[in-house]
């Protein structure tokens, strides 16, 4: 088990957690080993696959953002729907690449910053700013 990047900005006072393909027994496991971890925006494993985010583990974590990096229609229909339903009832806001696209966390005056996503359409490009800055939270 690792956890591939954890990090804390800062800037921002917030802890970013990317734990690469990580399932749910790997989840547990780190809440196990780091009791008192807390992250705020997490890279959901597996593509949102069921077989990853332990309602426990993300609880415990107190994730309030999480990044799903999905392909659209991809062929395992991956986010898993009881995946999308934890989210939802956990309030855990939402990012995915299937349906936003690029996902970028852009730093503003080294104190606030800005989610943006960026989808290509066809032969259209679509920008996006749906999500707000941290100093509308």
């Amino acid at each position: 088990m690792k956890i591939r990047w954890c990090s804390r900005v800062s800037s921002v006072s917030a802890v970013l957690c990317f734990t690469g393909d990580l399932d749910r027994a790997g989840e547990r496991a780190i809440i196990a080993r780091y009791p008192q971890l807390r992250v705020d925006v997490l890279k959901l494993g597996h593509h949102g696959s069921k077989t990853a985010s332990d309602p426990e583990a993300l609880q415990q974590l107190g994730v309030r953002q999480g990044i799903l990096s999905v392909g659209r229609h991809n062929r395992y229909g991956h986010p898993n729907q009881e995946t999308l339903t934890t989210l939802a009832n956990l309030r855990i806001e939402t990012y995915s690449t299937a349906l936003q696209g690029m996902i970028t966390y852009r730093f503003f005056n080294h104190r606030q910053g800005q989610w943006q996503t960026f989808l290509k359409e066809g032969n259209r490009y679509q920008r996006t700013a749906s999500v707000k800055n941290d100093s509308q939270r």
